[in-house]
C-alpha cells in the first residue's frame, strides 16, 4: 500500500469513529511521509547495539555528572515527586536523562508526519494510528496545533518523551492547568512521568532489579524460564546477586545480551520501566543510571560477549534459517520479538547450545554453518 492509499483510508476510518471534519482538513496536510523517520526506525539503537555499548553508550560518565545537577536544580518538582508518588526521585530523572538529556534534546521532528510515516509501514500500523487519533485529540483540545507538534522520529514529546495517547491519559500539572510537556520548566513532564509509573504499578518499596551471577554449568532454560523467586531462593537455585544491599523483592532472572553477557534479576518495577520504552536494554540502562545518579558503580560486562549486534539483514537470515530448519519465526523482518525468540530457544535445546534465546554472533554462526 503506498502512503498516499494508507492515508486516504486513514481518514476514512478516522471520520467513521468520529472525528469533525474540522479536525481533519486541519491535519490532513501534515500527513506526510518522511525517509529519515523510515532510516531511524531501521536503526533502533536498542535493537542494533550490544548490552555493553548501548548502556556504556547512555549511562555515561557525563550523562550522570550532569543528572546531578539537574536533580540539585529541580530539587522542588523532585521532592513533589516523591511526596504525592513515592516514586524514586532518580528513576524520573533517569528517564529524563535517557529521553531527552535532561531536556537538551526534546527533537524537533513534526509529530503528526513521524506518526503518519509509522502508521503506514504496515509493521506497527494498529498501534500508529491509535497515537495519531490521541494527536488529534490534542489538536481538537486547543493544547498545541499540527505545527506546534514537534518531538522524536517515533512521535515521542516533550522532556520526557510522551507519545500522545500518553500524553491523553497520563499527563498531569505540577501545579494545575493544562499539563505542559513541551514548556522549558520541565515540572509537568516530570510530574506526568511519576504518574505514568505508578499507573502502571510502580511500587515505592522495591528496586528495578540488580547483576545477577549465574554458573556457567546452570541450566539456562530450566532458570530463565522460572517464575519470579526472592532473591534468597533465586541463591538457592545457584543464581546469586549483591543482597547484602538490596531490599527484598520477587524477580525474575534476564540474560538481554545472551549468556556470555551480564545477567539481571529484575523486580515487577523492571516491567513498569518497559511500558514506558519496551526494551529491555533500555529499561536496564535507565535502572543503571538512577543507581549512577546515587553514587552506584558502573557496570562490569565479562569479557567474551558479543563486540557488536546484528545488522537487519544478519538478523533476517537468522530468521529465514531457522524457518528452513523447522523452527519457525513467524517472519523474517530483522527485528527481534517473542516468535523469534521462541524459535531461537528450540533450536538451541535441538542443538545442545545455551539455551538464552539471544540472537547473536555466535548464533549467527552456527546457523551458517549449517
Amino acid at each position: 500500500m503506498t502512503f498516499e492509499n494508507w492515508k486516504s483510508d486513514f481518514l476514512i476510518r478516522a471520520a467513521d469513529d468520529g472525528v469533525s471534519s474540522i479536525i481533519l482538513n486541519q491535519i490532513s496536510p501534515f500527513l506526510k511521509p518522511s525517509d529519515e523517520v523510515v532510516k531511524s526506525d531501521i536503526a533502533q539503537p536498542e535493537a542494533r547495539k550490544t548490552l555493553q555499548h548501548y548502556v556504556n553508550l547512555t549511562v555515561s560518565e557525563a550523562r550522570v555528572t550532569q543528572g546531578r545537577i539537574a536533580l540539585s536544580q529541580q530539587m522542588t518538582v523532585f521532592d513533589q515527586i516523591e511526596s504525592e508518588y513515592q516514586v524514586d526521585r532518580h528513576i524520573v530523572a533517569a528517564i529524563w536523562g535517557m529521553e531527552t538529556n535532561y531536556g537538551s534534546i526534546r527533537g524537533n521532528v513534526p509529530v503528526i508526519s513521524a506518526l503518519s510515516t509509522l502508521a503506514s509501514q504496515g509493521r506497527r500500523a494498529s498501534m500508529f494510528e491509535a497515537q495519531l487519533l490521541a494527536a488529534f485529540d490534542i489538536v481538537k483540545r486547543g493544547i498545541k496545533s499540527p505545527d506546534q507538534m514537534l518531538g522524536s522520529w517515533a512521535g515521542a514529546m516533550g522532556h520526557t518523551q510522551f507519545m500522545p495517547k500518553s500524553y491523553i491519559d497520563f499527563a498531569v500539572s505540577a501545579t494545575s492547568g493544562t499539563p505542559d510537556i513541551w514548556a522549558k520548566n520541565p515540572a509537568d513532564a516530570l510530574v506526568s512521568t511519576a504518574h505514568f509509573l505508578v499507573c502502571h504499578g510502580w511500587k515505592s518499596d522495591t528496586t528495578w532489579g540488580q547483576v545477577a551471577y549465574v554458573p556457567d554449568t546452570s541450566d539456562l532454560h530450566f532458570l530463565r524460564n522460572h517464575p519470579p523467586q526472592t532473591l534468597k531462593n533465586w541463591e538457592g537455585l545457584g543464581v546469586l546477586t549483591a543482597s547484602n544491599f538490596r531490599s527484598d523483592y520477587l524477580g525474575l532472572l534476564l540474560l538481554p545480551g545472551g549468556a556470555a553477557s551480564l545477567s539481571f534479576v529484575v523486580s515487577e518495577n523492571f516491567n513498569t520501566l518497559l511500558h514506558y520504552n519496551n526494551s529491555a536494554a533500555y529499561a536496564i540502562a535507565v535502572g543503571h543510571l538512577a543507581d549512577r545518579l546515587q553514587g552506584g558503580l558502573p557496570l562490569t560486562f565479562p569479557l567474551g560477549g558479543d563486540t557488536r549486534g546484528l545488522t537487519r539483514p544478519e538478523m533476517q537470515f537468522v530468521q529465514s534459517r531457522l524457518t528452513e530448519l523447522g523452527f519457525d519465526t513467524i517472519n523474517a523482518d530483522g527485528f527481534t520479538g517473542p516468535n523469534t525468540e521462541i524459535a531461537i530457544e528450540a533450536f538451541q535445546i535441538a542443538q545442545g547450545l545455551p539455551v538464552d534465546a539471544f540472537a547473536g554472533l555466535e548464533l549467527l554462526s552456527h546457523l551458517q554453518s549449517l
